[in-house]
């Protein structure tokens, strides 16, 4: 190499090196800025304090919900992957990321003694992904469903 092209080569790899932080620093932010957990879960898929994401059009991504299917929620339980659940209740409602997700969130339309009434419910994931614990955000909607899966069964 002549000593012009080495100088421009060190002066490129100089400012390589001095970009090089931010951007990663960056990329990072971008990275987590994907994940999509609201509440703070232990490894073992549990939280004193759920945080339930906004009903509106900037944090859903079904914006009328469903009405369950008895039987399917009826199957749902602790151990569970995100694959059976997703063959079960379908995809989260909710906008929840796309890396690290430990939580998603469903809109469900169930029938209360005041009527039909739009419930929130929550799955955790331990650290490996496996389904942990299930919230309803009203325990009215806790015994709608509770009513939904017993009739069914009947």
């Amino acid at each position: 190499m002549t000593p012009c092209r080495d100088k421009e080569f060190e002066t490129m790899f100089d400012s390589m090196k001095r970009h090089a932080a931010p951007c990663a620093a960056l990329l990072a932010a971008a990275l987590l800025a994907g994940c999509g957990n609201l509440s703070k879960i232990d490894d073992k898929g549990h939280t004193a304090a759920p945080v339930w994401p906004k009903m509106d059009v900037e944090n859903m991504t079904l914006l009328e919900g469903i009405h369950p299917d008895p039987n399917s929620l009826a199957l749902v339980k602790a151990g569970m992957t995100k694959d059976q659940l997703y063959h079960l209740l379908g995809r989260p409602h909710f906008l929840e990321g796309f890396f690290f997700v430990r939580e998603w969130d469903y809109l469900f339309h169930l029938q209360t003694p005041s009527g039909d009434k739009a419930c929130q419910y929550k799955v955790l994931f331990d650290r490996d992904t496996r389904a942990q614990e299930f919230l309803w955000r009203e325990k009215e909607c806790e015994e709608a469903a509770k009513a939904l899966i017993a009739k069914a069964k009947a």
